[in-house]
Parts: structure tokens; C-alpha cells; sequence
């Protein structure tokens, strides 16, 4: 009945090939004993065949039982299949296969024929060029597997002995892989070479939504900078505030680090060629969003929005530069350009005075002094204003975080010096409906106020 679910033809189950062994009735790769991982294989298969057959178990247990044994056998054979690519990549790696059909090396033959990642491609070539033919057999019939021959051969190669790898056995592949790093050997020429391939990129995802930072730092930098960044980011978060978790802190610590930086006033510039050397570098504000006007003004800045050189924002975001930053208003018409001008946020005389009037977060409860930032009650995209009175003073995290990332509100009717956040609108979707006109013309005629659907 669960033959279809066993690693061998249905003809001969595991058993009579294992009493075949025994007997001396060998049939050449078809007569192997069971080695522990098939042994393993085979315990999930009776498991499911002997409650499939029983009475007394749930039906959902029983294909549950049935669902982990077709599993435990797709992934054999997964890895038999592995063992096929690595023995017809043994013999093309043997006849020069990889140069008559142009490419450079055979990393790059792998990715291209079996359009996999460069990784996965990597790891076959690694083991067509190391086992010999008997063990890619052995993982052809399904004896060993795949991922732990790969593993047992890079452990083997590291210098770890016959009794390391034995234990390596019981470990899931995460442990083995821990393991390997300890035997692995770093030279003073490999540090060396990893301390000036150090980098740090930002790259745009294709949709513009977000950006992502990669990189490679040696080890003693990236713990310097994990330290550095997880106790700035502790610092960060007010007490009482929901704590998110350490990579969304890191992030936090980063971009006010860097804000920091870009905050300090500059060297002030003496002689003339530094006059000349400062003009020639002279960057844009860091804080500028490009708008393509009707576009952002029709979605609500949902569209047509971006980071002068960077990715795809957002109304949110629209909001934060308005308080802190400078807009650029562009509308152009195929490659003629209509209109431009940038406008600033605020004046700075006006922006002193309100943090001078504040003297502080004026959030309820908040004693915080990091970077003090003025915003607008109601925002500019909503009908607010510059007036003193549609303004505030916000510690970093609230201004930054908790209003214009987590769409909080301040509380207009709260008093100015204990400023309450209101959450989010909520948005259920429900419209009042629109009175009928026999009725909207009895209320015009009572003068009564008609601004809410009749009862």
C-alpha cells in the first residue's frame, strides 16, 4: 500500500534486501545494507504504513503521518538526484565539457544549465571535483546524503578527524556548520585581505520600496559596530515605549548616528582654494523629496514621490521633510522642464524660538533632550500651517519613530506642554450614507444642519 512511498522498487522492499545481504544473495548496487540514514528514512514510512493499517488513530493524524513520509521521500529524492548531476559532472569536468561550451569556469556552466544560484552551483562543482565514483554512487542509490557527504567533505578537508566527523552525525546542519568554523584556518595574509575588501553598499530594490544595505566587515569591526550600534539603540527608546527588536534598534542607531554627523557644522573654509574645493563638492540637501506635483497631489503624495537620488517615499515621509527638511516642486512636461523651486520647512528664527518656548519633548512623561525637532500639529498635506500655534517641539524618537514612522497623532486637544499621541486613524471601510433628496429638502427648508445622513 506504501510502496510508492519507499526509496527502492516496490517489488523489493528494504527487508528482503537486507535478508538477500545477508544470506550472500547480492545483486550488485541493489543488494546494499541499510546505512543509518536509511534506516531513518524507513522508520517515517512504517510509522505512517503501520497507523494507516491500525486502528484507533485520528484521520488527521494518520495523514499527517502519511504527508511527513512523502516528504522525508521527495527530499531522498532530491538528493539522489544530486548524486545523478554530480556523476555527469564528473565525467564532463573529466573530458574538458566546460571550456568547448564557452564559459570561463565550471561555476558558471552549473548556474547557467541548471539555472540555479551561484551558491548551489558552487557546492556541486566543489564535490564533482573531490569524490570518487563510488561515493557519488552511493549517493545516487540513495546510501548517503547529499547535504551531509557536502558537509562531511568540507569537514574533512578542514583537518577534522574520523571520530569530529562521526559526531557530526547527530548535529543538525547549523551545528556542523558552527563546527567547521572552528577548524577552519585564518592566516595573518587572510586578515589582511579581508580588513581592505571591507565594504558597505545601499542598493535600491527593483520597486523602489526600500533599500537594501550590504556588506562585509572583518570581525572585530562588525562586533565593534554591533556593540556600538546596540547601545546607542538602547539609549534611543524612551522607558515605557514598546521595545521593538535589536535589528529595527541597530537600524535606528545607524540613521541618527549618521544624522549626527551630517548636523555638524562644517570646518570653516579659510583660503581660497578651499573656497573653490568646498563649491566643487557642494551636495544637495540630504533631506530633499522630489515631487512630480499633479501626480503626488492626486494620490495624496503616494505617487510621484522620492528621495532626490534615492528610492520611492511615501506621504509619511512627505510629512517628515516638511518639518525638518526642503521640498522640491517640479512639473515637467516630456523633457521640458515647466516649473521648479525648492521650499524649505521652516525659517530658522522661527524654529529657534519654538524650542526655546518648549524647553523640551513636549510629549507627557518624556524627559528626553536627543536631537529636539519642531513639527507641525497638523500637518502641511492636511491644511496645517507655520503658526506658532500649529507647532511643537519632539524628541527624536517621538518625532522620527512614533508620529511620522508608526502614524501617531498628537492630541490638538491636549495641553501643549503634555502633548498626548492618539493611534492611527482606524479605517473600517464604512461610509455614512447619502440622505435621500425628498428629505435633504425638509431639512434646507427647517434650516437645519445637514452635514450627517437623516435618521
Amino acid at each position: 500500500m506504501y510502496g510508492y512511498l519507499l526509496d527502492y522498487p516496490e517489488q523489493e522492499t528494504v527487508q528482503t534486501r537486507v535478508r538477500n545481504y545477508l544470506e550472500g544473495e547480492r545483486s550488485g548496487l541493489n543488494a546494499l545494507v541499510m546505512t543509518a540514514y536509511q534506516k531513518e528514512r524507513q522508520r517515517v514510512y512504517d510509522r505512517a504504513a503501520h497507523m494507516a493499517q491500525s486502528a484507533g488513530y485520528a484521520d488527521r493524524d494518520v495523514e499527517d503521518a502519511q504527508a511527513e513520509a512523502a516528504l522525508v521521500r521527495a527530499e531522498a529524492q532530491a538528493s539522489r538526484a544530486r548524486g545523478d548531476q554530480l556523476g555527469w559532472l564528473r565525467h564532463m569536468l573529466r573530458r574538458g565539457a566546460v571550456a568547448r561550451f564557452g564559459y570561463r569556469n565550471p561555476t558558471e556552466m552549473v548556474a547557467s544549465r541548471l539555472d540555479i544560484e551561484r551558491p548551489a552551483a558552487r557546492d556541486l562543482v566543489y564535490l564533482a571535483e573531490r569524490l570518487g565514483d563510488q561515493q557519488i554512487e552511493s549517493i545516487r542509490q540513495g546510501a548517503t546524503s547529499y547535504v551531509r557527504v557536502l558537509a562531511e567533505t568540507r569537514l574533512a578537508e578542514a583537518g577534522a578527524s574520523a571520530e569530529a566527523i562521526e559526531r557530526s552525525r547527530n548535529m543538525d546542519l547549523e551545528s556542523v556548520k558552527r563546527l567547521l568554523q572552528g577548524y577552519r584556518r585564518v592566516s595573518r595574509t587572510d586578515e589582511r585581505e579581508l580588513f581592505e575588501g571591507q565594504h558597505v553598499s545601499f542598493q535600491p530594490s527593483l520597486d523602489g520600496g526600500h533599500v537594501q544595505v550590504k556588506g562585509r566587515l572583518g570581525p572585530l569591526e562588525a562586533e565593534i559596530c554591533r556593540q556600538g550600534l546596540d547601545r546607542r539603540g538602547e539609549s534611543l527608546v524612551p522607558a515605557g515605549e514598546g521595545r521593538p527588536g535589536a535589528g529595527q534598534r541597530r537600524a535606528l542607531a545607524l540613521t541618527t548616528l549618521c544624522q549626527d554627523e551630517l548636523d555638524r557644522p562644517p570646518a570653516p573654509v579659510r583660503t581660497t582654494a578651499e573656497k573653490v574645493r568646498a563649491a566643487r563638492n557642494r551636495r544637495e540637501p540630504a533631506l530633499m523629496v522630489v515631487a512630480d506635483q499633479g501626480l503626488a497631489e492626486v494620490s495624496g503624495h503616494e505617487q510621484g514621490v522620492a528621495i532626490l537620488g534615492g528610492a520611492r517615499v511615501g506621504a509619511d515621509t512627505v510629512d517628515l521633510v516638511q518639518c525638518s527638511g526642503r521640498t522640491e516642486v517640479v512639473t515637467v512636461a516630456g523633457q521640458s522642464v515647466v516649473h521648479h523651486g525648492s521650499t524649505g520647512s521652516l525659517r530658522p528664527s522661527l524654529r529657534r524660538a519654538v524650542l526655546a518656548r518648549d524647553d523640551g519633548c513636549t510629549i507627557d512623561g518624556c524627559s528626553s533632550t536627543y536631537r529636539l525637532e519642531v513639527h507641525h500639529i497638523t500637518p502641511m498635506s492636511k491644511g496645517g500651517d507655520h503658526t506658532p500655534d500649529n507647532l511643537t517641539t519632539l524628541c527624536w524618537w517621538h518625532h522620527h519613530v512614533a508620529v511620522h514612522r508608526r502614524g501617531m497623532r498628537i492630541d490638538p486637544q491636549s495641553p501643549p506642554r503634555r502633548r498626548r499621541l492618539l493611534p492611527p486613524n482606524p479605517t473600517c471601510g464604512y461610509q455614512l450614507p447619502e440622505p435621500d433628496p425628498h428629505t435633504l429638502a425638509v431639512l434646507r427648508a427647517l434650516r437645519a444642519p445637514t452635514n450627517r445622513a437623516p435618521p
